[in-house]
């Protein structure tokens, strides 16, 4: 049946694209302004100009000139309309949880590769994509003139395993204005998985559970052929150090990654790390330049070409080249992941007992060691931690947290941060209101991840179109939910 809750009847007009597009989609009368530049380059350095591409409207008219391009756009207003509408209440997107979201997403594309330069993001470059976009972006005090971006942007080898939070990346990584281009882009996307992720809870709630989705941390250390062993050393020892003694009351097994490159890392975890015999990345870098010598006779002739470029630039250049790419380098997987589908990059065994259901509620049962389940709990201070176990122990005592893959030769430290499973999330009249809101931030990260699959958001419209008062008087409009969503009109 339908909800007795109508959404406002959205005329599709789409009179500001008359002159754009004939009935068959095809241009047949551009605007005048053609071929005008979105950005004005007559005082732009060479740099600039350089930089900016599909800079003439003609290339914006004929992104949108398409019946199933606009289509498509009026189906995603009619949502995150609805979507603004519907989370509201219970259902409201917490600031933090959409900030953490949008900043990861643009954290994403920095570190693409699509506007870096020898590893080094060009946040100018970048805001010259958006301004041609005719996003508005501006400087911190306000200016959107290109001379004053330019000065005030950002260049920057982005260290993924340097920031506690997504919220000090994104700070260290952009120092623009992004406020347009944040509402007008990422907020309707962001909405629009929000109100999949409503349609799921409150059409689909026993699915959640099913997914046993897992927010983990997982750390990957790979042995290094040119000095075996080292790894399984920093792994030993860190374990030793930070997870079994409990003074150490903040662990953060990100530290583990950083360690192991060997880059931003102070002097005392450098005297640590000669002390228990490691050779981190970075030293084996340094190692390999040590071998370039100045005779012919004595030099590696790989090496030098290897860090030369091909004798294209000098030895020092090519090790901040090499540095700047183990900088880059990430080890750490994390976030909320869905049995079905993440993960995948993970040995096999792993990923089993990552997303197994054999994880406890007795926590202080299982940290005893009395209750016997596929995680090691240990608490520091005020704050427990929860590691999965290995199938194989490699220890005999202590924190039995190390997974070895012989495969890659890998090390991985799994922390799981929180579970979701039917009896975890089930709902409880009785249940405290904390208890509740827990089970509610539980279920809905884990359909915020499956409102991302094709499928569940391919329901979610479906029911979201049948279940508010849509006109499809447009002839197009009609034409394209009819081809992508036929449920919608199975009843006529």
């Amino acid at each position: 049946m339908k909800s007795t809750k109508k959404f406002a009847r959205v005329l599709l007009l789409c009179s500001s694209l008359t002159l754009l597009v004939a009935c068959d989609s095809d241009i047949t009368n551009y605007p005048s302004n053609l071929h005008d530049n979105v950005l004005n380059q007559d005082n732009c350095d060479d740099e600039t100009k350089s930089a900016i591409t599909d800079n003439q409207y003609e290339d914006v008219y004929d992104n949108i000139a398409d019946a199933n391009s606009i289509s498509a756009q009026t189906l995603d207003n009619i949502l995150y309309k609805l979507a603004k509408d519907n989370l509201v209440g219970d259902y409201a997107i917490p600031e933090a949880d959409f900030n953490k979201k949008y900043q990861q997403k643009m954290i994403d594309v920095a570190t693409s590769g699509s506007y870096s330069t020898d590893n080094e993001f060009d946040e100018y470059r970048f805001a010259l994509s958006l301004k041609v976009g005719m996003y508005d972006i501006k400087t911190a005090d306000g200016s959107s003139a290109l001379e004053d971006i330019k000065n005030a942007s950002n260049k920057i080898v982005i260290d993924p395993d340097n920031y506690e939070t997504v919220q000090e990346e994104f700070d260290a990584i952009f120092h623009l204005d992004y406020t347009d281009y944040i509402n007008r882009y990422y907020k309707p996307m962001i909405y629009r998985q929000y109100l999949y992720a409503k349609y799921i809870y409150d059409q689909s709630y026993s699915s959640i559970g099913n997914t046993n989705a897992r927010d983990v941390t997982v750390v990957k250390i790979t042995d290094d052929a040119d000095n075996p062993g080292s790894a399984s050393k920093l792994v030993n020892a860190y374990v030793e150090k930070y997870i079994e003694d409990k003074s150490v009351l903040d662990i953060d097994i990100t530290d583990l990654a950083r360690l192991w490159k060997g880059v931003n890392i102070t002097p005392e975890e450098s005297a640590w790390l000669d002390s228990i015999g490691v050779t981190t990345l970075a030293d084996e870098i340094d190692a390999d330049i040590a071998k370039i010598k100045d005779s012919e006779y004595l030099t590696d002739s790989a090496l030098e070409s290897k860090y030369t470029g091909g004798y294209t630039y000098p030895v020092e250049h090519g090790r901040e080249l090499a540095l700047a790419d183990l900088k880059t380098t990430d080890l750490v997987t994390d976030g909320v992941f869905l049995k079905s589908s993440g993960l995948t990059d993970l040995p096999n065994a792993l990923k089993q007992r990552i997303f197994s259901t054999n994880y406890s509620n007795d926590i202080s049962g299982v940290e005893n060691g009395v209750v016997k389940d596929v995680s090691y709990i240990t608490t520091h201070g005020d704050q427990t931690y929860r590691f999965v176990t290995p199938e194989v122990s490699l220890t005999e005592s202590g924190a039995n947290v190390i997974n070895y893959d012989a495969d890659s030769s890998s090390y991985y430290i799994v922390q799981v941060n929180s579970i979701v499973t039917t009896s975890r999330i089930a709902k409880n009249d009785n249940d405290s209101a904390e208890v509740k809101a827990t089970k509610r931030e539980l279920a809905t990260e884990a359909a915020y991840e499956m409102a991302s699959s094709d499928s569940y958001k391919k329901s979610a419209i479906v029911w979201l179109l049948l279940n508010n008062d849509i006109d499809y008087s447009d002839k197009d409009f009609y034409d394209y939910i009819n081809t992508n969503y036929p449920a919608v009109f199975e009843n006529e």
